[in-house]
């Protein structure tokens, strides 16, 4: 192909992948403008129950002030006949009679406003009370959907200051690739995990929410997930998910699985182009993502101490080529204004794990054990099968 050709095709891809981030802005602002127009109109709504209450309870109280005058007239018309009793000498017996039972009658009414009075003017306000609940429930509901991972985003790069045989590290530490020669490793009788190399992030947490991904398209073997401080301390190229300190997800094939702690739990996906790997700190939560499928993989749950450093393996067989590159979430121009810590912390509404997610729970401490002491061994206490770790629910965690 023609240099000519060359410019032309990638600049008309250019033009293309223009149009499509474009539409893509232009649908996220249209679903916002839509999610404000349904919000504004709950509002609207909501003030105009509230005016409808405050004006039918105003009448209520209008109603009483004249139910009230018009038992005052009926006080004084009492008191008026009470007078021509007393100066009715000569009435006889029946029609005296008469008047005082109507006026006995009168008397009670009066007595039944008087004392029913303060319980019709005290305002009934459950069903405010009702309207300000279903409020705070699709509040609530929000709190619980919000904010996505996806708004915790970074840019996160390999660590290449360590030099390490076969690997191969690009200038701006997005991408990493591995090989072992075919000869080599056959001469050699390598072990399989001589045919795998860890590499650490450039960055590591103690605090806040964070959230990464990774592309791992075309990677039949490689393992993601967060490592302690302690465990870095031991040495980079040791096996993850089998102590208290690291915490990954496999693919191995076909086959992906949750470690920990030497635990396996079996997750049921086909297939991961691109894994996403959310972060909450103070929560003590770390959850896996299929991110085009927009799936929970896997949730641990547990107590973080000491820093957390993002971590990648990735394997060569048979003198194939490994590669796995990180993917870029915010624009380059912010990596210099925002530190992951300074974005936004984490807080009670962060993210929560939608309905009949799995999640593997521990109860433990994952600071570096002192040497008198037995690590905690980390225990599933959700009762789903470990072959359906994913659920349709989850699809609109990201």
């Amino acid at each position: 192909m023609k240099q000519t050709s060359i410019k032309a095709e990638v600049s008309k891809a250019k033009t293309g992948l223009e149009g499509m981030f474009d539409l893509a802005k232009e649908s996220v602002a249209e679903q916002h403008r839509e999610l404000r127009e349904l919000i504004d109109q709950n509002m609207q709504q909501a003030f105009l129950l509230i005016q409808a209450m405050k004006e039918s309870m105003l009448q209520d109280m209008e109603q009483l002030v004249r139910v009230g005058e018009e038992y005052q007239e009926k006080s004084k018309h009492i008191q008026d006949i009470v007078e021509q009793l007393k100066r009715s000498q000569n009435t006889d017996y029946a029609t005296m009679i008469s008047d005082i039972a109507a006026v006995e009658t009168r008397i009670e009414d009066i007595e039944d406003y008087q004392r029913n009075f303060l319980e019709l003017i005290t305002v009934d306000n459950s069903r405010l009370k009702a309207l300000e609940n279903s409020i705070n429930k699709i509040i609530q509901i929000n709190k619980d959907l919000l904010p996505r991972p996806w708004e915790f985003g970074e840019n996160i790069t390999f660590d290449d200051s360590i030099p390490l045989p076969h690997l191969k590290i690009s200038g701006d530490k997005t991408k990493m690739q591995y090989r072992v020669s075919a000869d080599s490793n056959k001469s050699h009788k390598r072990k399989q995990r001589e045919t795998t190399v860890n590499v650490l992030a450039s960055q590591s947490f103690t605090e806040g929410s964070h959230y990464w991904e990774v592309n791992a398209k075309n990677i039949e073997r490689w393992t993601v997930g967060v490592v302690e401080q302690g465990w870095v301390k031991k040495g980079v190229q040791q096996a993850l998910g089998q102590d208290r300190l690291s915490w990954a997800l496999q693919m191995d094939g076909d086959s992906l699985v949750a470690l920990h702690n030497d635990d396996t739990i079996m997750i049921r996906e086909a297939v991961i182009e691109r894994l996403g790997i959310f972060l909450d700190f103070k929560k003590g939560r770390l959850q896996f993502f299929n991110v085009n499928s927009g799936s929970v993989l896997h949730t641990f749950v547990g107590k973080f101490k000491n820093a957390l450093f993002p971590v990648f393996s990735i394997e060569s067989q048979n003198g194939t080529k490994a590669v796995m590159s990180l993917c870029t979430l915010m624009p380059k121009e912010m990596d210099t204004i925002f530190c992951g810590n300074e974005r936004r912390m984490s807080s009670d509404s962060g993210i929560e794990r939608a309905p009949n997610s799995s999640i593997a729970v521990f109860e433990e401490n994952v600071s570096e054990p002192s040497e008198d002491s037995e690590p905690t061994t980390s225990t599933n206490n959700d009762p789903t099968p470990a072959s359906d770790q994913s659920s349709n629910n989850d699809s609109a965690m990201l």
